[in-house]
């Protein structure tokens, strides 16, 4: 499989880098410390394409990929990365976005790398504010992988140069947060409306969520009582209404 090519017409969020065939590091790049890293993606052939690139780099180490947000945790404990890259679409944007919030909230001094196929100034402000070091996006180049992974593991921070105007665009066009019809909305709400709009069931939403159907119910309730809404096609409606994009 060449993998460095992509399929035209495929989705870019699925695709991985772009590899090189030789890799151009200095002695004193080997000679570093190896930064460790994990890598999480819902998509296997992303994975494992991206860990394969990465093998080529002598100042990183993959010590491991998880599929899921719980497979990502147990990955932390067990190997206590100095870099987490996490694919944002897992399933959702608000999914891998809390997931992001969780790891900076439990693990402060872990390095986090977004990753992603989405260069809308929402999802990148979304994923800083949520406290990612870094946003990439997968079009990236190896060379540029390694620069970023490098950056954040030194506690600077890397905006990847094709999403940087749009950033720019969305801050000189962002309203006051309270005009947000969401602001009021937890993280957990905003996950469970996301599924709600995309046609889930609760026990299809509890199992990407990892929480009970009952659960699921409850926050349905609160969503409905928060956005004065009878039904969950009236959340719909509303959302469309007022251009809520989950």
């Amino acid at each position: 499989m060449n993998i460095h090519s992509r399929t035209r017409g495929s989705d870019p969020s699925q695709s991985g880098p772009s590899c090189e065939p030789t890799w151009p590091w200095t002695n004193s790049e080997v000679a570093m410390k190896s930064i460790r890293l994990i890598l999480v993606d819902d998509h296997e052939l992303v994975r494992e394409g991206v860990r394969f690139c990465l093998s080529g780099l002598p100042s990183i180490t993959v010590v491991g990929i998880a599929a899921t947000p719980a497979e990502a945790f147990q990955l932390i404990t067990r190997t206590s990365p100095d870099v987490a890259m996490i694919d944002l679409g897992l399933p959702t944007i608000e999914t891998g976005i809390g997931v992001i919030e969780d790891i900076k909230s439990r693990h402060s001094k872990i390095k986090v790398l977004a990753f992603t196929g989405h260069d809308e100034a929402a999802v990148i402000r979304g994923a800083l504010a949520a406290g990612a070091d870094g946003y990439l996006l997968k079009s990236a180049s190896i060379i540029e992988f390694s620069t970023a992974i490098k950056a954040i593991a030194n506690g600077k921070k890397y905006l990847t140069p094709d999403v940087s105007a749009n950033v720019v665009c969305g801050y000189l066009g962002y309203k006051n947060a309270q005009d947000t019809p969401t602001q009021g909305l937890s993280r957990r709400e905003r996950e469970v409306l996301s599924l709600l709009l995309q046609g889930k069931g609760n026990k299809e939403i509890g199992s990407i969520l990892f929480i009970s159907h009952r659960t699921v119910e409850k926050h349905k309730a609160n969503l409905k009582t928060k956005l004065n809404c009878e039904t969950t096609v009236e959340l719909a409606v509303y959302c469309m209404k007022h251009g809520v994009a989950i």
